[in-house]
């Protein structure tokens, strides 16, 4: 008989660390008769800090090896972490590009969740929905996840981050007029467009999103070419999973075709470059007529070879990066 229990009761059954952790849980689809009773989820274990240094690609076959067999197995991501110093939630950007790779590999992620510790009583939020929240709970003593396991009224959302649909990560999540005034008038200097935008690509590598205002801000500035080329073929010690949620987030916050098309034409450009077919189709198919969406559809009409594509990219960039506006 499968057993239903909310959020809060599943982060209750993880163990209280003392370190920041991001738990990657398994929920059951059927018994599993080989462990016996299990009083705690099964699944995989990351200390926060080395999440950050970790690639996406990293950390999904460290998941991977913990899962069972079933390709359809239903995962459910917790972030425990007791900073507070944000109003946004922690590795946002690591979560999205883990789901993303995941999900090729047949594996559903039903809710993302943060809680400060697992102890009874402590807060928990939905990364998905903001106003949904609730508290921790201890689980019931009869509770057993070697059985069927799901989280009851939380019903999977299964276009949630996939790309270039509107459920999803999305920055800005909702400026305020007046920065939307603003913002564009602070960007217009390359040096400070620059280090808005190399702050926003740090941050998504280490697996963190920029807040409102910022992101805003580098929507902006990729209108401006000399920001813009150089990206088109970015620093390689950054995760390129990561950044493509980094873009894709700013795709869905903008409502400008051309900033929309710029956004893709990156997109397209990681993924071909890491030989990501789906997604540089999908890319290329909202990436016309930006700068550079033409090389990078030629070179996956061609299957150009890795060299190849560092090349042309490095091209294309340089030629780009070399005219303003």
């Amino acid at each position: 008989m499968t057993t239903y229990l909310t959020p809060g009761e599943l982060i209750g059954s993880l163990p209280d660390t003392c370190a920041d952790t991001l738990h990657v849980t398994v929920l059951p689809s059927h018994p599993c008769t080989s462990s016996g009773r299990l009083t705690a989820p099964t699944g995989a274990a990351f200390p926060v800090t080395r999440v950050r240094g970790m690639t996406t690609r990293e950390i999904a076959e460290h998941v991977q090896a913990a899962l069972p067999a079933d390709r359809d197995t239903d995962l459910v991501v917790v972030v425990v972490a007791e900073d507070r110093a944000r109003e946004w939630l922690p590795l946002r950007a690591a979560i999205a590009a883990l789901e993303a790779d995941l999900r090729l590999a047949g594996h559903t992620v039903l809710g993302r969740y943060w809680a400060p510790h697992t102890r009874p009583g402590a807060p928990w939020r939905d990364y998905r929905r903001s106003t949904h929240l609730g508290t921790v709970i201890a689980p019931r003593p009869e509770l057993d996840f070697a059985g069927p396991v799901q989280l009851g009224g939380d019903a999977p959302t299964p276009t949630w981050g996939l790309p270039f649909a509107e459920p999803g990560e999305t920055l800005p999540a909702s400026p305020s007029r007046f920065a939307r005034r603003v913002v564009p008038f602070l960007v217009r200097r390359s040096d400070e467009a620059n280090r808005i935008v190399a702050h926003a690509t740090l941050q998504a590598g280490s697996g963190e999103f920029i807040d409102d205002v910022a992101a805003l801000a580098v929507t902006t500035a990729l209108a401006d070419n000399a920001v813009y080329g150089p990206l088109l073929l970015p620093p390689a010690d950054l995760d390129p999973q990561r950044m493509e949620q980094l873009w894709m987030a700013l795709y869905r916050g903008s409502t400008d075709h051309n900033a929309r098309a710029r956004l893709a034409t990156l997109i397209a450009a990681s993924a071909v470059r890491r030989g990501d077919h789906h997604l540089t189709t999908s890319a290329l198919v909202h990436a016309h007529g930006a700068p550079g969406a033409s090389t990078v559809g030629l070179l996956f009409q061609q299957h150009a070879s890795a060299d190849v594509v560092e090349h042309e990219l490095d091209e294309i960039a340089g030629r780009v990066g070399a005219t303003r506006w």
